[in-house]
Protein backbone atom coordinates (compact mmCIF):
# COMPACT_ATOMS: atom_id res chain seq x y z
CA UNK A 1 0.00 0.00 0.00
CA UNK A 2 1.34 3.39 -0.97
CA UNK A 3 1.70 5.61 2.10
CA UNK A 4 2.53 8.87 0.31
CA UNK A 5 0.07 9.61 -2.52
CA UNK A 6 1.82 9.77 -5.87
CA UNK A 7 5.21 8.63 -4.57
CA UNK A 8 5.42 5.46 -6.66
CA UNK A 9 4.53 7.38 -9.83
CA UNK A 10 7.09 10.09 -9.16
CA UNK A 11 9.73 7.43 -8.52
CA UNK A 12 8.65 5.77 -11.76
CA UNK A 13 9.01 8.99 -13.75
CA UNK A 14 12.36 9.82 -12.24
CA UNK A 15 13.88 6.36 -12.77
CA UNK A 16 12.58 6.21 -16.33
CA UNK A 17 13.89 9.71 -17.12
CA UNK A 18 17.37 8.92 -15.78
CA UNK A 19 17.46 5.59 -17.64
CA UNK A 20 16.31 7.12 -20.93
CA UNK A 21 18.73 10.05 -20.58
CA UNK A 22 21.53 7.47 -20.58
CA UNK A 23 20.06 5.75 -23.64
CA UNK A 24 19.69 2.49 -21.72
CA UNK A 25 17.03 -0.18 -22.05
CA UNK A 26 15.29 -1.52 -18.97
CA UNK A 27 17.36 -4.70 -19.31
CA UNK A 28 20.60 -2.69 -19.36
CA UNK A 29 19.63 -0.74 -16.24
CA UNK A 30 18.64 -3.97 -14.53
CA UNK A 31 21.99 -5.54 -15.39
CA UNK A 32 24.01 -2.55 -14.23
CA UNK A 33 21.98 -2.24 -11.01
CA UNK A 34 22.00 -5.96 -10.24
CA UNK A 35 18.21 -6.16 -10.42
CA UNK A 36 15.93 -8.20 -12.65
CA UNK A 37 14.59 -6.67 -15.84
CA UNK A 38 11.11 -7.73 -14.68
CA UNK A 39 11.60 -5.65 -11.50
CA UNK A 40 12.64 -2.59 -13.54
CA UNK A 41 9.71 -3.06 -15.95
CA UNK A 42 7.22 -3.32 -13.09
CA UNK A 43 8.81 -0.36 -11.32
CA UNK A 44 8.45 1.76 -14.47
CA UNK A 45 4.83 0.64 -14.90
CA UNK A 46 3.99 1.70 -11.37
CA UNK A 47 3.00 -1.89 -10.55
CA UNK A 48 5.92 -2.65 -8.30
CA UNK A 49 6.42 -0.77 -5.07
CA UNK A 50 9.66 0.97 -4.38
CA UNK A 51 12.48 -0.35 -2.25
CA UNK A 52 15.21 1.79 -0.76
CA UNK A 53 17.74 -0.92 -1.57
CA UNK A 54 16.70 -1.01 -5.23
CA UNK A 55 16.74 2.79 -5.48
CA UNK A 56 20.26 2.91 -4.06
CA UNK A 57 21.35 0.25 -6.58
CA UNK A 58 19.72 2.17 -9.47
CA UNK A 59 21.36 5.42 -8.36
CA UNK A 60 24.77 3.73 -8.20
CA UNK A 61 24.30 2.04 -11.59
CA UNK A 62 23.38 5.32 -13.30
CA UNK A 63 26.14 7.31 -11.61
CA UNK A 64 23.54 9.43 -9.84
CA UNK A 65 24.02 10.31 -6.20
CA UNK A 66 21.20 8.83 -4.15
CA UNK A 67 20.59 12.27 -2.66
CA UNK A 68 20.19 13.68 -6.19
CA UNK A 69 17.73 10.92 -7.05
CA UNK A 70 15.79 11.63 -3.86
CA UNK A 71 15.74 15.38 -4.61
CA UNK A 72 14.41 14.71 -8.12
CA UNK A 73 11.66 12.50 -6.72
CA UNK A 74 10.79 15.17 -4.14
CA UNK A 75 10.60 17.81 -6.89
CA UNK A 76 8.21 15.60 -8.84
CA UNK A 77 6.07 15.12 -5.74
CA UNK A 78 5.96 18.86 -5.09
CA UNK A 79 4.67 19.40 -8.62
CA UNK A 80 1.79 17.03 -7.93
CA UNK A 81 1.19 13.42 -8.92
CA UNK A 82 0.56 12.63 -12.57
CA UNK A 83 -0.76 9.09 -12.52
CA UNK A 84 -1.66 7.79 -15.99
CA UNK A 85 -5.30 7.47 -16.99
CA UNK A 86 -5.33 3.67 -16.70
CA UNK A 87 -4.74 1.56 -13.63
CA UNK A 88 -1.12 1.02 -14.66
CA UNK A 89 1.21 2.02 -17.43
CA UNK A 90 3.88 4.56 -18.18
CA UNK A 91 3.57 7.89 -16.42
CA UNK A 92 2.97 11.02 -18.43
CA UNK A 93 6.01 12.99 -19.56
CA UNK A 94 8.50 14.41 -17.13
CA UNK A 95 7.85 17.98 -16.11
CA UNK A 96 10.63 20.38 -16.99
Amino acid sequence: MEKIPGLNWEITKTIMWIRESKGWTQAQLAGFAGLSDVYIAKLEQGVRGDSINALVQIAAATGTAFSELARAIEAELAAGPQKPDGIQGRPRGRKT
